[in-house]
């Protein structure tokens, strides 16, 4: 096995717990490492702090996988680590009657880097994001369908990630039948994703809570959904009993997944659904003077590094001075980050700097982040990416 010693002054990092391996932090590599093998990575002074698979070439080219000497991070290790993620899931009380829609492993913080499994019933989605796990994929994908359940397996491919590690991957059912839609329930809500339209795995789960106190807040509201994908937020503030939902993407077949999944619900005379770039129309909101109770801002990942952060904080300021200014008084604005390059503190001050491009003051009601289904080890900072700000809108 191939040895990797940091440099000085680059150690601290990743003995405290950070997964992560930068190329800039390696001072020697001893050995002939293949793409995907299992390396050691130690301190100058040869001290052992755990191993991962290897990307030459990788700006990240270890993960740390494991801290045990004695881990081979072969098929077995997989296995063993996703049972010990399903077991974490069943304490959190997934799947249970009402949801059977949940994440049963989410990379580094279930101690397996570059693997995402969602669980969608009697169906697994499964994005392998390193070259180490997808030389592995034979046994992920015999122990996702042991540990799960499953009857179908899907792997969802990430051309990004495929191109940075070096590998080919295409979407495909790897185990069962072919569905030919995923069907789940969460919170007792039913929702049916055509298999073919996913986004990375399929759905966010991530925002589970969080849609669950939007449905809290949405009694009697008038409510704008913007960048809804298929409209879960929006699901989740009709039930709470909104009196109307306006669901806005630009995206013509997640809004008519949105529009069959609140037919199926008996929402279909409350809940609206447009195909349409939210910034124009916010804009047309703003000039026949519609207001809402509640408005959810809900982008794409704006700050896909730290390097792009500057022009995302220019970008998420001008999305929620739009925002805000559809916001009745006393409203209520959800507005939220995928960016784990954007800090929450940093969230918060842009958008109330937002508020004030728009003539309004701003009140944090409530801070979330992604589900517990999604745990992030506590010295990676860049894996608590979601940001889900609930404000109070006063003029």
């Amino acid at each position: 096995m191939a040895t990797i010693t940091l440099q000085r002054g680059r150690v601290q990092p990743v003995w405290a717990g950070h997964p992560w391996v930068y190329a800039q932090a390696i001072e020697r590599i001893d050995g002939a490492p293949a793409g995907g093998d299992v390396v050691d990575v130690v301190d100058p002074e040869g001290r052992y702090l755990g191993r991962g698979y290897y990307t030459p070439g990788s700006a990240i080219p270890i993960r740390i996988a494991s801290r045990d000497r004695t881990d081979a991070l072969d098929g077995a290790s997989i296995g063993r680590k996703l049972e010990r993620a399903q077991a974490l899931r069943a304490r959190l009380g997934f799947p249970n009657a009402e949801t059977n829609g949940y994440r049963l492993v989410h990379a580094e913080g279930d101690g397996l880097p570059g693997l995402i499994v969602d669980v969608f019933g009697e169906l697994a989605v499964v994005q392998l994001l390193t070259l180490g796990m997808k030389l592995r994929e034979g046994d992920v994908f015999a122990h996702v369908a042991r540990v799960s359940g499953a009857k179908t397996i899907i792997e969802a491919a990430s051309e990004k990630a495929a191109e940075r590690e070096g590998f080919e991957s295409t979407t495909r059912v790897v185990r069962g039948p072919d569905p030919g839609a995923i069907r789940f329930l969460e919170r007792g809500l039913e929702f049916e994703i055509e298999s073919a339209m996913t986004q990375k795995t399929g759905f966010y789960f991530d925002q589970r809570e969080n849609r669950a106190r939007v449905e809290s807040m949405a009694h009697g509201a008038r409510v704008l959904d913007a960048y809804s994908f298929m409209g879960a937020f929006g699901l989740a503030a009709a039930r709470g009993g909104a009196s109307s939902v306006l669901s806005v993407d630009s995206s013509a077949p997640a809004v008519a997944m949105g529009a069959r999944n609140a037919h199926r619900h008996g929402f279909a005379g409350k809940m609206s659904f447009e195909r349409a770039d939210v910034k124009n129309v916010l804009r047309d909101l703003q000039a026949k003077h519609e207001r809402f109770d509640l408005v959810v801002l809900d982008p794409p990942k704006l700050a896909p590094t730290v390097k792009h952060l500057d022009r995302a904080r220019v970008a998420y300021r001008r999305l929620n001075a739009e925002g805000v200014k559809v916001v009745a008084s006393e409203g209520i604005l959800v507005t939220c980050s995928c960016s784990a390059a954007m800090t929450a503190e940093d969230f918060v001050r842009t958008v109330t700097l937002a508020a004030r491009d728009a003539n309004a003051d701003v009140s944090l009601l409530a801070m979330g982040s992604q589900g517990p289904d999604h745990p992030v080890p506590g010295a990676f900072p860049e894996g608590r990416y979601l940001k889900c700000a609930f404000f109070r809108v006063s003029r």
